[in-house]
């Protein structure tokens, strides 16, 4: 990975009832290996550990404001028990009833060193974790730029959104 940035060749709406986002056009979309709601994106496809990832899961209990501090908790101990884990920056809101928070850290895979960014939302009985990872912290550096458009324009909603209707 050089010091160029990767070519923006433009953005594809990817939508789901409870999640939407923009993610480039060119990357690869795969579903979960192991069947969970969700998709996978690879920028290039000879690097399976260099991803943009949404990983859904009903929780079957109805998530409140009040939950906050509970699921912060739990959310940054399940980081913090990664090998060699960094938490280099954390952060939690909440907005209504949404429930987010986001952590960007390295930890230790498979004997290499990794980077990764994971904004984590609760909603109603849902929690949606968008997970962006380099396979290094050079690959997490270098595709950035893409992983915040994807974080940066995700929406947590109730159902699917009218794209055209919003302009």
């Amino acid at each position: 990975m050089g010091k160029n940035l990767p070519s923006f060749t433009g953005l594809s709406w990817q939508h789901n009832p409870y999640y939407s986002f923009f993610i480039p056009i060119n990357w690869q979309r795969l579903d979960w290996p192991d069947g969970r709601s969700g998709v996978i994106y690879l920028p290039t496809a000879d690097d399976p550990l260099t991803l943009f990832a949404v990983d859904m899961r009903d929780l079957e209990t109805l998530l409140t404001p009040e939950d906050c501090e509970d699921l912060v908790d739990g959310f940054l101990s399940g980081i913090q028990a990664l090998p060699d884990c960094q938490i280099e920056s954390q952060d939690h809101w909440v907005v209504g009833d949404l429930i987010g928070m986001e952590a960007r850290y390295t930890f230790t895979d498979q004997g290499g060193p990794r980077k990764r960014w994971v904004r984590q939302f609760y909603h109603e009985t849902r929690q949606i974790a968008m997970i962006a990872q380099g396979a290094t912290p050079e690959h997490f550096a270098y595709w950035l730029p893409m992983f915040y458009e994807a974080m940066m324009t995700t929406k947590i909603h109730n159902s699917l959104p009218n794209l055209e209707a919003a302009w």
